[in-house]
């Protein structure tokens, strides 16, 4: 099991080497040669993860817990019976949506916000940790140029800058009327305006990203932000006009149709 954690991490974690520049913000290269896994550079020192948490994360977040914090571990499961409020004929969903294999790559559902925070917790100490174990690598300076870092939720503001991603679009993108750019939203919906959907939810990085270099920050699952109770971009379950970037969803409990994706701070 260790060796199967520390060879995840050395893929999960591992920089690239030579990201695009910005095609939007022409900046320097260094914000993206530096930027954690994962992420794209989106303003200042914060940077924001590609795609929403799928449970592949998640799974080796609680797979981890399992071995090392037990006592942890039931808490953080993700609630499977989500499913059932959505519905009826999404019983199969119960049983194999986060643990099957085939789901791997699927946005993680049925998580609370503190459950969202407790990973971007874990996340930060695992990249430490891992930061550490580098050769020839023993500081977090070396690698991130920065003297700390940290996982958290987005904040409402950046949330929608990086969704717009530079663009004064509703949706973040110039045209939605193509199949690699029509979100995945209400499938009633989508089926009238003649596109064919998943009944639910598609992998993490289906169809194309933004300019920022971001997937399905609109549709999907809504993702949470740091203001408890809010999440934003709508899912699979919502009409268009909900996904819409100014848009805010309101929540209490975990769903079917509420996942996240962190940004990472730099401290410079």
């Amino acid at each position: 099991m260790k060796n199967i954690l520390i060879s995840f991490l050395a893929i999960l974690f591992i920089f690239s080497c030579k990201a695009p520049c910005d095609v939007v913000r022409k900046v320097n290269k260094e914000h993206f040669n530096s930027a954690p896994p994962g992420t794209v550079w989106i303003k200042d020192s914060i940077y924001i993860d590609k795609c929403e948490i799928r449970n592949l994360d998640y799974l080796e977040y609680t797979n981890w817990l399992k071995v090392y914090e037990p006592i942890n571990y039931e808490k953080a499961l993700p609630d499977s019976l989500v499913w059932r409020d959505s519905l009826s004929s999404n019983e199969p969903y119960v049983r194999y949506y986060f643990t099957h294999p085939a789901y791997r790559n699927f946005p993680l559902v049925g998580v609370s916000y503190e459950q969202a925070l407790a990973y971007c917790k874990w996340r930060t100490d695992r990249v430490k940790e891992f930061i550490k174990l580098r050769k020839h690598s023993n500081t977090i300076e070396k690698i991130f140029h920065a003297k700390d870092f940290y996982y958290r939720l987005p904040s409402q503001a950046e949330w929608e800058y990086a969704a717009s991603a530079g663009l004064n679009s509703i949706y973040g993108f110039e045209s939605m009327h193509t199949k690699n750019n029509w979100p995945n939203f209400n499938v009633k919906e989508t089926a009238l305006l003649g596109y064919a959907n998943n009944d639910v939810t598609v992998p993490c990085f289906y169809a194309k990203p933004n300019k920022f270099g971001l997937y399905n920050t609109i549709g999907n699952v809504a993702e949470m932000i740091q203001d408890k109770g809010v999440c934003k971009g709508g899912s699979w379950f919502h009409s268009i006009e909900s996904c819409e970037i100014k848009s805010a969803l309101k929540y209490v409990k975990p769903t079917a149709w509420i996942g996240f994706r962190c940004v990472c701070v730099v401290v410079k």
